[in-house]
C-alpha cells in the first residue's frame, strides 16, 4: 500500500472516531436534558417497560396476540436502551482509538516528508 493511501486510510479513522465521539456526547448531553429524563429515561424505559411488564401478567391480555404484542414492545425497550448504550461503548472506543490514529497518521507524514 502507498504511503498516500495509507494516510488516507488512518484519516478515514480519525474522522469515524471523531463522529462516534461526537454522537456520543450529544447522547450524554442530551440525556441531562430535563425534557428527556421525563420523556425517555422515566416514561419511557420506566414507566412504559412496568406498564408492560405488567400487561403481560393481566388476566384480559392472554391471548396469543395481546402477548405477543407485549413482547414485542418489551423486545422494543430493550432494543432501544441497548443502542443507547452502543452509542455510548462506540465513542468510549473511539477515545481510545484517536490518539493512536493520529498518532499513527503523524508518523506515516513524517515518513512520507522523509
Amino acid at each position: 500500500m502507498q504511503m498516500s493511501q495509507q494516510i488516507q486510510q488512518v484519516e478515514l479513522s480519525i474522522d469515524e472516531a471523531k463522529k462516534h465521539i461526537h454522537r456520543m456526547n450529544s447522547l450524554i448531553k442530551l440525556s441531562h436534558n430535563k425534557e428527556y429524563e421525563e420523556i425517555f429515561l422515566h416514561g419511557f424505559f420506566e414507566e412504559y417497560a412496568i406498564q408492560q411488564v405488567m400487561l403481560k401478567g393481566d388476566p384480559s391480555q392472554q391471548s396469543p396476540d395481546d402477548q405477543a404484542t407485549i413482547i414485542r414492545n418489551i423486545d422494543s425497550i430493550a432494543a432501544v436502551r441497548f443502542h443507547l448504550h452502543a452509542i455510548i461503548a462506540q465513542g468510549r472506543a473511539a477515545e481510545s482509538a484517536l490518539a493512536d490514529h493520529e498518532e499513527a497518521r503523524d508518523e506515516l507524514l513524517a515518513e512520507d516528508v522523509a
